[in-house]
């Protein structure tokens, strides 16, 4: 039986879950207080738990309708268009919320699901408020759906496939607690802010209204969802929903949760936030065997599925990464397990920086996290970043500190994006954008949170790097490859796949009191879609605070080595010849060369 309310040849089809014995339908006039049709529900209409009922000869055009209880009004949990909640951070209706009951159709003009490889994958996490709601955006239709489709062309220049959205499902903003709340102390330190975020219980089968920038009194605010996506998918780029459930959420609620976004929205993956019982159920659904799913950890073992569908989407190679980053010893061994991980069932998501945590900017700006504003005293958030100021903490206009920081970000850039698994970049990342040293501003729906375009203007050097950095790494199958490197010479070619280097060629010293290696990538077994060679590339990783020189490994007759990208100085694509034999890295400086 079909939850929710649905449209059939005779009327509407309205099923709910509930133990009650008796509850109420109510059917309302849009804007008026009262129902103008109530339908009790009762014996004659059970099913189990569950109440269903086919109402005809009424004109739905307008109607909205919710569920009573007793005196409890409820909004049906499979609502899929939630009415008056057009504003974002307003309070909880005191009457009860409704949803409407017909819903517009929508021509999807033959629009599909990209289906985009995980190896081909470029991530870029946004919320969407927050991604075009300042002022500096220069969209029309700020902190709205609409305000990323009219970003698509500065998301097609930066290089990336596919967005993942922080929550768009409906939720209330703004936190009450009740009175059977007032021993908890979460509870009261949440109680009157906004979560900003949306991790919160939801009304998880509708879009979030307060994201529309259409008025809904004449129309269906899922319309302006149903857009974006398709322009997405036009521009060539996937959409990804993150959804939370908490854990008390029911397996078939969830896995119909999905289903819906997947068939109504042709939303391309779900990245969940949900009990582990319910990750099980979820992969093995036939209708989702094709579509994205990510999580902290599948348990699926070594099985290999038909198609790779499944994404482990954890800290693991951010907090490694981090810890180098700011010269940590003892961090080479683990690091290179990162750079190369990519399991053959289930790909890996790496990242830097995420929504939880510092921005990339304020990684190489802060030691400590400063959420003052956040009202909890500075006792919320991560206090273990992994983060290295670089000598001066918060801002500074010291040229040295700023050229500093300014490698670090390069030296991030280039450890997450010449790594195997896929990338996944925070918006605003890669034109510096800072929340002043907040790692966790959940509830903050202002300037701290939102992104300030204008670095985009004052950071240009940091924009070019990365979008060149992007389409460096499209360009180099040997760098995305589609099953796990060996570290083998299995083609019999001369080379292994991939191979460690250090002071001397062909032995990398990773001791845990060095902080430097090297990494050759033979392009003989990376194949361009035209089926020719990929290039040799070797990447000299020193995170050290003083200059070290690499040996370089012989090319195959013919070839040479050209200097692609060097976080000291800003190259990038400058294809300069090297030489020598030998390459040095400046102290906490990334080199990357191409052998072609």
């Amino acid at each position: 039986m079909i939850l929710g309310a649905k449209k059939t040849d005779e009327g509407y089809n309205f099923a709910v879950v509930s133990g009650e014995e008796t509850i109420e339908l109510n059917l309302y006039e849009k804007g008026s207080e009262n129902p103008c049709h109530v339908i009790v529900l009762d014996e004659r209409y059970r099913y189990g738990d569950i109440f269903a009922v086919r109402v005809s000869g009424i004109e739905f055009g307008s109607l909205e309708y919710n569920y009573k209880k007793g005196e409890k009004i409820f909004l049906d949990p499979y609502a899929e268009h939630v009415c008056d909640v057009y504003e974002f951070g307003q309070s909880v209706r005191e009457h009860g919320y409704r949803s409407k009951v017909m819903l517009e159709s929508y021509d999807w003009e033959g629009d599909r699901p990209l289906n985009i490889p995980f190896d081909e994958t470029i991530i870029y996490k946004l919320h969407v408020r927050g991604f075009t709601k300042h002022a500096s955006s220069k969209v029309k239709h700020k902190g709205t759906y609409t305000g990323i489709v009219e970003k698509i062309p500065y998301l097609k220049e930066l290089g990336i496939t596919t967005i993942e959205m922080m929550p768009v499902f409906e939720s209330e903003e703004v936190q009450k607690w009740t009175e059977n709340d007032k021993n908890s102390l979460y509870n009261q330190q949440f109680n009157g802010k906004v979560n900003y975020w949306g991790y919160a219980k939801g009304m998880y089968f509708a879009p979030k209204a307060s994201y529309a920038s259409k008025s809904c009194d004449n129309g269906d605010y899922t319309v302006e969802f149903k857009d974006m996506v398709k322009a997405l998918h036009r521009a060539g780029m996937e959409v990804i929903l993150e959804m939370y459930f908490p854990y008390d959420a029911g397996i078939n609620m969830i896995c119909d949760c999905v289903r819906h976004w997947i068939v109504e929205y042709h939303i391309d993956g779900i990245h969940l936030n949900c009990s582990d019982a319910v990750l099980e159920s979820v992969a093995n659904d036939p209708l989702l065997s094709r579509v994205k799913l990510f999580t902290t950890y599948w348990n699926m073992g070594n099985k290999k599925r038909s198609y790779k569908n499944l994404a482990n989407y954890n800290q693991g190679f951010m907090n490694c990464a981090r810890k180098l980053l700011k010269g940590d010893e003892n961090q080479l061994n683990e690091f290179v397990a990162r750079v190369k991980n990519n399991a053959s069932n289930a790909a890996v998501v790496n990242y830097m920086t995420n929504n939880n945590g510092f921005t990339l900017m304020d990684l190489v700006s802060y030691d400590r996290k400063h959420n003052e504003n956040n009202g909890e005293n500075n006792r919320d958030g991560e206090d273990f970043n992994n983060s290295w100021n670089c000598g001066v903490e918060g801002k500074c206009r010291k040229k040295k500190i700023i050229q500093l920081r300014t490698r670090q970000i390069k030296n991030a850039m280039l450890m997450l994006l010449l790594s195997q698994g896929t990338p996944l970049i925070m918006a605003g990342d890669e034109f510096g954008n800072s929340q002043s040293g907040n790692n966790n501003s959940y509830c903050q729906d202002n300037e701290v949170s939102w992104l300030n375009w204008r670095n985009l203007d004052s950071n240009r050097e940091l924009f070019e790097f990365f979008k060149s950095l992007v389409a460096f790494r499209k360009a180099h199958k040997i760098l995305h490859m589609e099953e796990p490197l060996r570290d083998m010479d299995y083609m019999a070619c001369g080379y292994p796949d991939v191979s460690y280097h250090g002071d001397n060629a062909w032995f990398a010293g990773f001791e845990n009191y060095n902080r430097h290696f090297g990494i050759m990538y033979c392009g003989k077994y990376g194949k361009n879609s035209d089926g020719s060679e990929d290039d040799f590339i070797y990447a000299a990783y020193n995170l050290h605070w003083e200059k070290h020189t690499f040996a370089l490994p012989s090319l195959p007759e013919g070839k040479r080595w050209h200097v692609e990208f060097d976080s000291s100085n800003g190259a990038h694509n400058e294809n300069t010849i090297n030489e020598s034999r030998h390459v040095t890295a400046d102290a906490r400086c990334i080199v990357v060369l191409v052998g072609r």
